[in-house]
């Protein structure tokens, strides 16, 4: 409402200016007089106020409206956000939200419009005003239809930039293992056919822009045509005058004043409908199924009566049946939780629950242990009790509202490790002493070079599976809630922390006891349920089976035989405290363009742009241009003539100058489609891809180091953000601003020539935008890349709540998180709103400067009537489109920037990021290398920083083909930093690794790492389908794929959910699933040579027993390399290498080894078996 007032000020001053023009000339045209003088200055007075009073009223117009807008983007981005909080946390795809916020949200803010009239037109032109109103009308009728095609053909190209965002995001979240893996190829593969399916949606959508662009030219363009076609020839019949310098340029301002809103009335039904269809995407999100909570208060004794799952869960919640509990004597004080009769899936309307008829009860301030097999439903049954799955029947009711949960996966949040331990509770340094020492964590921050303080990276990259674990578990304890919900918290670790944290948190002197907490702990080992009071036991059809304290279960044939399982693969987990690769390398890292980046000057910019684009492509692009601008702007100069030729001869070749100037109007509209079509759908499509391509191949290439140090939401927000301004602002600022730009030229050349006098005022005016262009650029280049980079941290946020909803939610968090995401969006709206004050400014000075000129020709043609040239009316026409046209100009050019702050950001980014590829790597290798598997290091040493010293220090060692090779050691000895080596992902100081005689410094990385088998420790997913992510190579058919998820006993599982054609869904698989999910990919892809990295560290008994059956079976006589955790397993293998500080101290076979008392390997293997029950 604030806009209205301005803006009927700034439309009133408008359209004085019409007569203002016809006034001055046809005084001008008159012969001095007495009264000459005060109609003169009464003339130049009129121009002041009018000129000045548009200037006035379009800023605070347009000041108003863009504070509106940025209150639009916050309100509509912290919508999306609280709608992630409410979501179901098995909701894993957040793709469409991040194109919400990014895509959607900036279209909003670009397409808001107005409108206006023609009552004035007809005091000129009379009855001839129906030519040009009957044409303007028919532009419409053709222009709207295709402005709504135009509009709803942005759909399409927002689902497809959705579809590309998923699987960027899951593939940044993974960029280690993949480059470990040697699939950076294939996913940058994936990743750019998805661009090039995303830039194919949008063509269509561009095509129909060009036509709303050449049907709103059009209108504007002919109208004058024919206008003064009619006019003429009615006044050439009628005898009723001629066309005269006044009403010429009167009527010319005014069909340049009607250009703004005709030309807006066709593109904003574009706009209207892109604001309709975004606003429609963002209301199907908010309305989209949210989480339902069926758990019922404890003490409310109620009963949900519900049976079935093919009920939606918004009906069920509202069937819920009320009914007094059959015995209200019972004291419900007694338990946290009570289940009856209960089935839980993860599909609504699925026929196959998950978890069948479940009844338990969980009692009040004791341990109770969920003990089951691999897929069993443990994870399933914590999340029932949280409230997080979709489809529920029977009774839930739990007698808490908040709770401490630990998911399988640890969810860590970009930060120091004390930031993530303290989470959102109070500081207390002396219990988070306590938690820090009861968790084993002590040892840990000694050896990171900034203690707790220390960054963990994304998705805590810097920290061991085990760390992270331990991390998030003491994050469940430093809250000190009275419900602890933990999914296997205890699994990855070694021997001795295992036997720690039993001890000191779950004994009956530990901190549970203290807390008085109630624990619901899923769990496969059965070491644990010595700890537990209370045992559920789940089988393998998701039903319990037995539920009891363990005296009472331990004649259980069916546990003792799971347990006995358990027992035999629970051993020694020296666990790697911190991944060697990064050890070294835990400084953050900053955005390395980020200072760099706000100095450049655009016309470096500009240049990079146009040598993507094509310089020839630019070339007949600007050509063009320029054909466009004579056509605009010269018929102004031909109407003069015309005119002045009337003044003389008045109607007399006619045919000639109609034709001329009919000429130049379709002159100008072939030149703008034929430079709108050239650029879009030529250069856009050119530099859209190039710039993808740019951005993955620098991201693929960069060294770890660089990935595990740089926030994963600012690469999303380069990937979305910076593309979508690439994609969409660009092309629609840049038109306008080449196109204003040079009708800016021409327009003050005409002015200066309307009056000899007036170019004294060329150097004031050099002087005047000199300064301004000195203030401005230096503070709009800044804040244009703020803007943009002040974005990440809400992406960055989004992308850590969407990660961790469910343990926000069960902390009680989600009002913290709010507020961060207020914090963040405030951060970010400051520069994005100052950018548009700025912007305003700019406007405001140059229609000052404009409204200045105006008053200094009228006072020079007025007052001095020497001065005044035959192109007088020229001037003063030009110096009514001279305003509109720097509006526009500011408008385009200040968009321009935006866009060209991403496009220096993409410059920036890659030149400043290291590629970890060196000029020598490009020797070949025989197509089937390496065919026997022999691996030889030469003298190794390789360090993280000459400063720090070496991690490997002078290695030798021969690895014969098909010999199986454990790597041990404690932390930090250089287990992990020569499998980095051997994979090309650290690089060596001094000596060689050979395989098949072939040195691997010699070969591409990713030939390396692609001709290796490596099974890292966190399993992946790419986007796609369960046979795109088991076969990404498409080496082998079907049967193959099947065969090996057989070879891993989950064939069965997934081909109840749909087989290979399902899309993977990694919510839906256990932690041991997506590891032996892994495992198949490894099976599949085969090779001469296994690499293993702590691949089974974070899994469980039961799934360690099947990997290691896989690999014995399905990779005999192949070379295989583990980094060893498990001492008992390693034994079967031919030989064993112990590394200490970066040396080998001891090579052999390990039973010989064990058998001798001083070797180091049995003193490793003695240390950690006394830990615990050592089972042979």
């Amino acid at each position: 409402m604030a806009g209205i007032l301005p803006r009927l000020a700034y439309t009133g001053f408008s359209y004085s200016q019409p007569f203002l023009v016809q006034r001055v000339l046809d005084f001008t045209a008159q012969a001095p007089h007495a009264q000459t003088s005060n109609i003169a200055y009464s003339l130049i007075g009129g121009y002041a106020v009018v000129y000045i009073g548009l200037s006035v009223a379009y800023a605070v117009y347009e000041h108003k409206t863009y504070r509106l807008l940025t209150l639009y983007r916050g309100s509509l981005v912290t919508f999306i956000f609280g709608k992630t909080l409410r979501v179901g946390s098995t909701n894993e795809d957040n793709a469409e939200a991040i194109t919400l916020m990014s895509a959607d949200i900036d279209r909003i803010g670009y397409s808001m419009t107005l409108v206006h009239e023609f009552m004035l037109l007809h005091r000129l032109l009379g009855i001839a005003i129906v030519a040009p109103v009957g044409w303007i009308i028919a532009c419409l009728i053709i222009g709207v239809p295709v402005a709504k095609a135009a509009a709803d053909a942005q759909i399409p190209w927002l689902e497809a930039i959705e579809i590309r965002l998923a699987a960027t995001a899951k593939s940044l979240g993974s960029t280690k293992a993949i480059k470990m893996t040697g699939l950076a190829d294939i996913v940058s593969s994936r990743i750019t056919n998805l661009r090039l399916d995303e830039i194919r949606a949008s063509l269509r959508h561009r095509v129909y822009s060009i036509l709303v662009f050449v049907a709103a030219f059009a209108s504007s363009e002919l109208a004058p045509v024919w206008g003064f076609t009619a006019f003429i020839l009615l006044a050439k019949k009628n005898n009723t005058g001629t066309l005269t310098e006044g009403v010429a340029f009167a009527s010319l301002s005014l069909f340049e004043l009607l250009n703004h809103p005709m030309t807006t009335i066709i593109n904003g039904f574009e706009n209207l409908q892109t604001v309709l269809n975004c606003f429609g995407r963002i209301q199907d999100y908010l309305n989209s199924q949210e989480r339902v909570d069926y758990r019922i208060p404890l003490h409310d004794r109620r009963d949900s009566s519900v049976s079935g799952l093919s009920t939606p869960a918004d009906t069920l919640k509202d069937t819920i049946i009320l009914k007094e509990i059959q015995d209200p004597d019972s004291d419900t004080d007694a338990f946290v939780a009570v289940v009856e009769g209960a089935s839980v899936g993860y599909t609504i309307g699925g026929d196959s629950p998950t978890l069948k008829n479940l009844n338990f009860q969980i009692p009040r301030g004791e341990i109770t242990m969920v003990f089951g097999s691999v897929g069993s439903g443990k994870s399933t049954l914590l999340k029932l009790l949280l409230g997080e799955m979709p489809s529920v029947s029977g009774l839930i009711r739990t007698g808490f509202s908040l709770a401490a949960y630990c998911p399988q996966s640890p969810w860590v949040t970009w930060g120091t490790v004390q930031s993530n331990i303290v989470g959102m509770s109070e500081w207390d340094k002396k219990w988070y002493d306590t938690v820090v020492s009861a968790c084993a964590l002590r040892t840990d921050l000694e050896e990171l070079p900034n203690g707790d303080q220390t960054h963990i990276g994304t998705q805590g990259s810097r920290l061991s599976g085990g760390q992270k674990m331990r991390v998030s578990f003491a994050r469940a304890l430093y809250s000190r809630n009275s419900t602890m919900i933990l999914d296997d918290v205890l699994t990855g670790l070694d021997r001795a922390t295992e036997r720690h944290m039993l001890d000191t948190i779950f004994g009956p002197d530990g901190l549970l006891k203290k807390l008085k907490s109630t624990v619901i702990l899923a769990t496969n080992s059965a070491n644990h349920l010595s700890f537990a009071d209370n045992i559920i036991f789940l089988n393998e059809n998701g039903e319990i089976a037995r539920q009891g304290n363990l005296e009472s279960l331990s004649a259980d044939d069916d546990i003792k035989q799971l347990a006995n399982q358990s027992q035999t693969t629970t051993t020694s987990r020296p666990e790697q405290q911190l991944s060697d690769d990064v050890l070294h390398e835990l400084e953050i890292l900053e955005d390395p363009e980020l200072e760099s980046s706000r100095m450049t000057g655009d016309m470096k910019v500009y240049a990079y742009y146009a040598k993507n684009a094509g310089w020839w492509t630019i070339s007949l692009y600007l050509l063009a241009c320029c054909a466009f601008v004579v056509g605009v702007t010269f018929p102004s100069l031909w109407l003069q003539w015309w005119t002045n030729a009337n003044d003389t001869r008045p109607n007399e070749r006619i045919g000639y100058w109609l034709g001329v100037y009919s000429g130049l109007a379709f002159l100008a509209i072939f030149s703008a489609t034929l430079s709108d079509s050239v650029f879009n759908l030529v250069v856009l499509p050119k530099t859209s891809r190039r710039f993808h391509d740019v951005l993955l191949t620098t991201t693929m290439r960069a060294s770890t180091s660089f990935l595990t140090s740089t926030d994963a939401g600012t690469t999303v927000n380069r990937f979305s953000q910076d593309l979508e301004l690439i994609d969409n602002d660009l092309p629609q600022s840049i038109d306008q601003a080449v196109f204003q730009f040079l009708s800016a030229i021409v327009s003050g050349v005409f002015v200066f020539i309307g009056a000899g006098y007036i170019a004294a005022a060329v150097p004031l005016c050099i002087i005047v935008l000199i300064a301004v262009q000195f203030f401005y650029l230096r503070t709009s280049r800044q804040l244009r890349l703020l803007d943009i980079e002040a974005k990440a941290p809400l992406f960055s946020q989004f992308l850590e709540t969407v990660g961790g909803v469910a343990c926000i939610r069960a902390y009680g968090w989600a009002q913290r998180y709010t507020e961060r995401h207020y914090k963040a969006l405030n951060i970010s709206q400051k520069p994005y709103y100052l950018l548009w004050c700025i912007q305003r400014w700019l406007t405001l000075v140059l229609d000052l400067l404009n409204a200045g000129l105006a008053v200094m020709l009228v006072a020079i043609a007025t007052n001095v009537h020497s001065a005044s040239t035959p192109f007088l009316g020229v001037a003063l026409f030009n110096i009514v489109t001279f305003s509109s046209t720097l509006q526009t100009l500011v408008t385009a050019w200040t968009q321009l920037e935006t866009a060209l702050g991403a496009i220096n950001r993409v410059r920036s980014y890659s030149q400043d990021v290291k590629d970890e590829n060196l000029p020598n790597e490009n020797g070949s290798v025989p197509d089937k290398w390496p065919e026997s598997g022999a691996i030889a290091f030469n003298d190794v040493s390789a360090s993280y920083d000459p400063s720090l010293g070496p991690v490997l220090k002078g290695v030798n060692l021969s690895i014969n083909a098909g010999e199986k090779i454990a790597i041990c050691g404690r932390t930090g000895s250089g287990k992990s930093s020569l499998v980095s080596c051997l994979l090309r992902m650290l690089e060596m100081d001094s000596g060689a690794i050979l395989i098949d005689g072939i040195d691997i410094s010699t070969i591409s990385r990713q030939q390396v790492r692609s001709r290796l088998n490596t099974l890292p420790q966190e399993p992946f997913f790419l986007h796609g389908t369960v046979r795109d992510n088991v076969d990404p190579l498409q080496l082998a058919d079907d049967e193959a794929v099947i065969g090996s998820l057989q070879a891993v006993g989950l064939w069965e599982f997934l081909e109840a959910r749909g087989g290979l054609d399902e899309e993977v869904s990694e919510d839906k698989l256990s932690h041991g699933q997506r590891q032996l999910f892994c495992l198949a990919r490894a099976v599949v892809k085969q090779g001469n040579i296994l690499i293993m990295d702590e691949a089974t560290s974070s899994v469980d008994a039961e799934t360690d027993k099947v990997m290691e059956d896989v690999i014995r079976e399905k990779f005999k006589g192949m070379t295989v390399i583990a980094i060893a955790h498990k001492l008992d397993t390693v034994l079967d293998y031919d030989r064993v290498v112990l590394l200490d500080k970066g040396e080998i101290i001891e090579t052999g076979n390990p039973r010989e080894l064990l058998a001798i008392p001083n070797s180091a390997f049995h003193e490793l293997y003695k240390k950690l078996a006394t830990e615990g029950t050592h089972v042979e």
